[in-house]
């Protein structure tokens, strides 16, 4: 039997039918109006949401039905749809190959993986307990690849991908018999990974010289493929490595096979929900970023206490003062873990990147609220490494979330602040007036 398309896994399923349950509520709403009136609701406002209902359906018709849309016109290509991947992209190649234009299409697939897109993705495989004594070589491959030289990173990116499979299941992502589908998963599904192994392992008997755009595996490993040295292909081996991360997360946690089921929410409970959302929306819609003056409204340095409760600036004041007494574990509580980042590891990875340098002082340089849950933060910092002083403007990306990793508003109970890495990005502006006195931070 068929299996049943991505669109139908529970995940994506269960967004359209709260959709649709929204678009039959619109339906029997005179009716139910009066009902909910006596219960107190608020039957103005869900009057006006109700008059969304319809856009909202056809949009997540469209969004649900995007990564089977994605593998039909691309999977026997060498690309397959993940859960990172950038839903902008795949929307635009989707329109693209329904209209006939499936070159053009690659085209933009290849050119937006970029050495910095392709860094960034990398970063997120360590949320891979299997892939994490591979970093180091994937590493090597992404100076490969920056530096043009693809031959090598093929090679080393296939290599590392069949091994992190061998390691969670004995047997590699090129294996006959290997199984890589997984429960509700857009990239572990029949027509993602397992059609993508399909074509990769494609027999290849003869010695082409001719330029490849796959990466096929057999025919390059074993000499037979010869025109494997170019970007197409070392893209397409690197995004085949990032699709398998959604598999690979699962399968370390147990969790191919479906949990037991929860209980149906009651239709109030569905409608305390909706109201709520609706709630955040307005909320987002009329929310203004702060007049921030630094010096005045907040403070240039100081300790955490310094500055007001639930702001950004102060969980970055901890991270400043953790930082300042080398508490690389204090450190990494500061920073935004997501339900499948290694927070065991995290104060591993701190200490490596900060144990060298010994902050001395630091003190805010600039702050950007830029949505109503992100805060940039620019600092300028003066730290000794190796017996030399650096003064480097730094930015840190403050997300507010909840306990669970949701994204919230400001103001929201139960939410907080964190960096989104521990790794503070490096500013190089044409000048820059540093506000304060040379002690500040100290």
């Amino acid at each position: 039997m068929k299996d049943k398309p991505i669109r139908d896994i529970p995940s994506l399923k269960k967004i359209r039918e709260d959709a649709q349950n929204f678009s039959a509520v619109k339906k029997a709403w005179p009716l139910l109006r009066p009902f909910f009136k006596a219960l107190g609701a608020n039957v103005e406002e869900i009057d006006e949401a109700l008059k969304k209902v319809d856009p909202l359906v056809a949009q997540t018709d469209e969004l649900t039905s995007l990564p089977d849309d994605f593998n039909t016109l691309f999977s026997e290509k060498g690309w397959i749809m993940y859960s990172r991947m950038n839903i902008d992209l795949a929307k635009k190649t989707v329109e693209l190959g329904k209209s006939g234009q499936l070159d053009e299409a690659e085209i933009v697939l290849v050119e937006f993986y970029s050495p910095e897109e392709v860094e960034r993705e990398l970063k997120s495989m360590i949320s891979v307990e299997a892939f994490r004594s591979r970093m180091h070589l994937a590493e090597k491959a992404l100076i490969d690849f920056k530096e043009e030289r693809y031959y090598s990173t093929v090679l080393v990116v296939l290599s590392l991908l069949d091994g992190m499979v061998n390691e969670i299941q004995q047997r590699g992502f090129f294996a006959q018999d290997v199984n890589l589908t997984a429960w509700d998963s857009i990239a572990a599904h029949s027509s993602g990974l397992q059609k993508l192994v399909s074509v990769l392992t494609k027999t290849r008997k003869k010695t082409v010289t001719d330029a490849l755009n796959i990466p096929y595996r057999h025919g390059i490993i074993h000499g037979m493929d010869l025109g494997y040295d170019n970007r197409t292909v070392a893209v397409k081996a690197w995004v085949a490595l990032f699709a398998t991360r959604d598999w690979a997360i699962k399968a370390e946690r147990n969790q191919l096979e479906a949990p037991p089921q929860k209980p149906e929410k009651t239709l109030k409970e569905v409608f305390d929900q909706w109201q709520e959302n609706e709630r955040d929306k307005k909320a987002i819609e009329n929310w203004q970023p702060r007049d921030i003056i630094i010096g005045k409204t907040v403070p240039i340095f100081g300790d955490p206490a310094d500055y007001d409760e639930n702001m950004p600036e102060r969980k970055l004041a901890e991270f400043f003062h953790f930082w300042k007494s080398n508490n690389y574990g204090f450190m990494a509580k500061c920073i935004h873990s997501r339900t499948e980042d290694p927070v065991n590891i995290f104060p591993r990875y701190i200490r490596e990147e900060y144990y060298r340098k010994q902050l001395k002082s630091w003190q805010l340089s600039e702050i950007e609220d830029v949505s109503p849950a992100v805060t940039l933060i620019s600092v300028s910092t003066t730290y000794e490494e190796n017996e030399l002083t650096h003064t480097k403007l730094l930015q840190a990306r403050m997300i507010l979330h909840d306990d669970n990793n949701i994204v919230f508003i400001r103001g929201k109970p139960g939410s907080r602040w964190s960096l989104v890495s521990w790794h503070l990005k490096e500013i190089i502006p044409s000048s820059i007036e540093i506000p304060g006195n040379s002690q500040a931070g100290s």
